[in-house]
């Protein structure tokens, strides 16, 4: 992994104009805290992605993203993805936005590390309120 760290960086920060700038993750063992926040009363729980990896994809040129979640954490038993934005940060991290109904996930992948940030807000209809915050282990290519 830190072999491939500065070749992200470089790559990223346009060092070899010729270099090719999409790059992917695999990314598990996500687990964090949740929150409720119904009516004022909020709840905090344990929370967790068990025996599932997420796959990242994203091209810092277009600034276009994908997740794709795994068949297992589908209600339908079939991957899904989500369309996001993603920003390059000098910090040597990339953050992936991406919306859906009701909710906003923002994704930091920090390619030094190896390591991943999720924070998920959604609302129902601005009277329930929930949110999570996940950490995860990445690998990283490009």
């Amino acid at each position: 992994m830190r072999l491939l760290v500065p070749a992200l960086l470089a790559a990223a920060l346009g060092a070899d104009p010729a270099a090719a700038r999409s790059f992917s993750a695999t990314c598990s063992n996500l687990s964090g805290m949740r929150v409720e926040d119904a009516a004022g009363d909020q709840a905090f729980r344990r929370d967790a992605v068990a025996g599932a990896a997420w796959a990242y994809t994203w091209d810092v040129d277009s600034k276009k993203a994908t997740l794709t979640l795994p068949a297992a954490q589908s209600s339908d038993g079939r991957p899904h993805t989500q369309p996001g934005v993603v920003t390059f940060h000098r910090g040597g991290f990339f953050t992936i936005v991406s919306t859906l109904p009701g909710a906003v996930w923002t994704h930091a992948i920090y390619a030094d590390s190896g390591r991943l940030l999720v924070t998920q807000t959604t609302t129902r209809n601005g009277a329930e309120l929930s949110g999570r915050m996940l950490v995860g282990t990445c690998s990283l290519s490009r």
